[in-house]
Parts: structure tokens; C-alpha cells; sequence
């Protein structure tokens, strides 16, 4: 009987050094191209609540100031026009959410039109802007 000598299979090998480099120039490719997202716009002192706040907010925001003045895109808005304007946005930007940011020193009448103008103007879902006690 003749008898074949026994094969030796050898284990295929990870070289990790190779895949460390990769993951870290794939992660400094995408803290590179990350872009973040920087609010402008005005100078407003938003309340403090101590439930988790959303993340980002969407397009149509609407600013009240501390004197009760509404802005729409850092542009002065009547109450009057208001509702309008908010009904145009909303077509415009097929979103049914608009974003309030009122300063806390801001009269509760100006928050009241806001919200007011937004309901006639058909948008579904208002998010009040606050920000989280630390």
C-alpha cells in the first residue's frame, strides 16, 4: 500500500497593521470632510428645561426677540404677514414643522401670534426651542 506523506494546510493570516492604517485614514478622511452645522442668526436667550432637547433643526425657523419683533431668515415680519409668509415657506419647503425659537424675556403675546400664524399657515408639528440645564 503506498502511503501519501500528510499535507500541512497553513492558516490564512490578518495583517492588522494594514487594517489599522486603513480605519485611521478613513477616519481622518471623514473628520475632514464633516462639515458641522453653526446656527447664525440673532442674539436670543433661550429657556433652560431639563428634558433632552432635539437634535437639528429644520429650515423654516421662526425668531422671536426679547422686544417681541418676529423674524423669518433674520428678516423682520409683521404678525400681520406672518401667517402668509409662513404658508408660502411651508409650500416652498414641503415641511409641515416650524421651529420656534422666542427668547425668554419675550412677551407671551408675540409667542401666542406666532404659533397662531403657524397653525393657519397648515403646519403640523411646532417645536418650541430650549435649551438644556447642565
Amino acid at each position: 500500500m503506498l502511503r501519501f506523506p500528510a499535507k500541512s494546510y497553513s492558516r490564512p493570516t490578518i495583517h492588522l497593521t494594514a487594517l489599522i492604517d486603513i480605519v485611521f485614514l478613513l477616519l481622518i478622511f471623514f473628520l475632514l470632510t464633516s462639515t458641522f452645522v453653526e446656527q447664525v442668526g440673532l442674539n436670543i436667550e433661550v429657556p433652560e428645561i431639563e428634558s433632552e432637547s432635539a437634535g437639528l433643526l429644520p429650515e423654516l425657523v421662526v425668531q422671536i426677540n426679547h422686544e417681541g419683533k418676529i423674524f423669518i431668515d433674520d428678516t423682520n415680519v409683521n404678525a400681520s404677514q406672518l401667517s402668509l409668509i409662513l404658508k408660502m415657506r411651508i409650500k416652498s419647503l414641503a415641511k409641515d414643522t416650524v421651529v420656534i425659537q422666542a427668547d425668554r424675556r419675550a412677551q407671551y403675546d408675540s409667542l401666542a401670534q406666532v404659533i397662531d400664524a403657524a397653525k393657519l399657515a397648515g403646519a403640523k408639528n411646532l417645536v418650541l426651542v430650549a435649551r438644556q440645564k447642565p
